[in-house]
This record gives structure tokens, sequence and C-alpha cells, in this order.
């Protein structure tokens, strides 16, 4: 096991995965969401799976779930306050920043691509 913590390393792992390996790493990520499932309430990561053996990969296929791990487990825990951020109003140059909104009203913010 080793830790990912750059994000582009992180990237660049996922995106490296061959056609080849596809199939086992799929396979892989079904014993890891099934375990997860399993696990429920108590609080299981991924790298407790690799770290005891449960999930039985290849090191390139436990590199790569390690990299999944890692990506999932980017942000706050639940009921976890986030770090506070600003973000630029659309077609303007004001800035609004989520601590404004602790306390007052429940606010969801959503990342995609649309095009």
């Amino acid at each position: 096991w080793r830790c990912l913590t750059d994000k582009a390393e992180r990237d660049r792992i996922l995106a490296g995965v061959t056609e080849d390996q596809r199939p086992a790493f799929h396979d892989a990520l079904d014993q890891l969401h099934s375990y997860m499932k399993e696990a429920g309430e108590r609080r299981t990561t991924v790298k407790d799976l690799l770290e005891t053996g449960t999930i039985r990969a290849t090191p390139k296929i436990r590199t790569l779930l390690s990299a999944v791990g890692e990506r999932d487990g980017v942000g706050p825990e639940p009921g976890e306050l986030p770090p506070d951020f600003s973000l630029k109003r659309k077609g303007s140059d004001e800035r609004v920043r989520l601590s404004t909104y602790r306390g007052k009203r429940p606010v969801a913010l959503i990342f995609g691509s649309y095009t």
C-alpha cells in the first residue's frame, strides 16, 4: 500500500488502465463495492481492505484501487464542515463565500461538464 496524495498522480494512474487490465480492475472494483456495502455503518476504507488482503489483486490493480480510494476519500466526512471557499458569480466580478451561508440555509454545489 502506498498513499497517493498527489491528484495528478492519481489521475495519471487511473487514466493508464489498459484494455487487458480492465476486466481485472472491474472485478476488483466489484469486490471492493461488495465489501463496502457489507460493512454498512462500519467505517471500512479501501486502504483497510488492501492492507488486510481482503481484496486479492495484482500489484498494478492494487495501485489502481488505491488511486480510486484516495480519489473517493477526498472531501469532508458526513457531518464535518467543509473548508471555506469563494466562487465568482456568473456574469459578475462579485465573489460569494460558502461560509456566509453557514447556519442560514442548505447549499448544494453541482460540478460537471456539459460539453
